[in-house]
């Protein structure tokens, strides 16, 4: 999956939000909005795929730690347009993930107990608009 961007040096602490404005490419596949330490170490994977082989439209979350993914949690919830821009946020709260979608809000565990976020990546066939840090 080509990076769209990486950001290092990122401050996220238990509290904070992340708020994307992306554009999904009129032909995507798939893209991925990841969290953590660095690219090995990853306590959010978030990565919406529009024909995935198992379950066609899924949104797939995940964490990483030294380099191995570990057991994906599919959801089939799926809200994304190909060629449509889309806004939501992702909120670190400690325990957990809270990514608000425009009519749903899904969770995910921090498996890997991370209490600073310091890498985020977007990944894809997407278009990063905005990027907004509420600290």
């Amino acid at each position: 999956m080509k990076s769209v961007l990486e950001m290092f040096d990122v401050d996220m602490k238990v509290g904070d939000t992340v708020k994307v404005k992306i554009f999904i490419d009129p032909d995507a596949e798939r893209f991925a909005i990841s969290l953590g330490r660095d690219n090995s170490e990853l306590a959010l994977h978030f990565n919406p795929r529009f024909d995935d082989d198992q379950d066609g439209q899924v949104i797939v979350f995940n964490n990483k730690e030294d380099g191995e993914w570990c057991t994906e949690q599919r959801e089939d919830t799926f809200t994304f347009e190909k060629g449509e821009c889309f806004k939501f946020s992702i909120t670190f709260l400690g325990v957990k993930f809270e990514i608000k979608l425009p009519d749903n809000v899904m969770e995910f565990p921090n498996r890997s107990s991370m209490d600073t976020i310091t890498f985020l990546a977007v990944q894809g066939d997407v278009r990063v608009k905005s990027l907004k840090f509420d600290y």
